[in-house]
């Protein structure tokens, strides 16, 4: 397929898909004849990954190509790749966010630490049975390492705000 195919089939305007490949982000297409390039589904995958980055998981340009680099680096390991998407999604720690909370005189929040970290330690065990399927190939596995990282902190986000949300009504129906 020509550009403004990959372009309509996408979402993604042709000067973005060439900044893309400027940008290491997207591989080049063939050449198909003098000004022609031929882009396949591998191309139109790849847009999709980086716009699942970029988008949804508001990762800058250049901390997606990092993690699109680890994806393509034959020689990481899913650890190691999954390690590099936890890095570029990775804003704070937790005892940054406990002394935020004390320092703004909520100390107590530190009081669900535990139950945080046991409701994360599920989350990280169901993750890796999604992770980790049998006969998937490494490449496979590293971009489900990424998507999982990145599209799994914005589905736990998403579910957590609907969640408080129902909590709320409940807790506190006339306030």
């Amino acid at each position: 397929m020509h550009i403004n195919e990959l372009s309509e089939r996408s979402g993604v305007s042709p000067a973005t898909i060439k900044y893309y490949v400027r940008e290491g982000l997207l591989p080049g297409g063939e050449r198909s004849g003098y000004n022609q390039v031929a882009y396949d589904e591998s191309h139109l995958h790849r847009i999709r990954l980086v716009c699942a980055l970029v988008g949804l998981g508001g990762l800058p340009v250049a901390k997606a190509k990092e993690v699109i680099a680890a994806v393509d680096d034959p020689e990481r390991s899913t650890h190691s790749t999954l390690g590099e998407a936890q890095r570029a999604v990775s804003k704070t720690s937790v005892e940054e966010v406990l002394s935020v909370a004390k320092e703004l005189g909520h100390p107590d929040l530190a009081d669900m630490l535990e139950v945080y970290r046991a409701a994360a330690q599920q989350l990280a065990a169901l993750e890796m049975n999604w992770l980790g399927r049998p006969g998937d190939d490494r490449e496979v596995l590293t971009e489900r390492a990424v998507i999982g990282t990145i599209l799994g902190d914005a589905l736990l986000t998403a579910t957590r705000r609907e969640a408080q949300k129902q909590a709320s009504a409940t807790h506190f129906p006339h306030h």
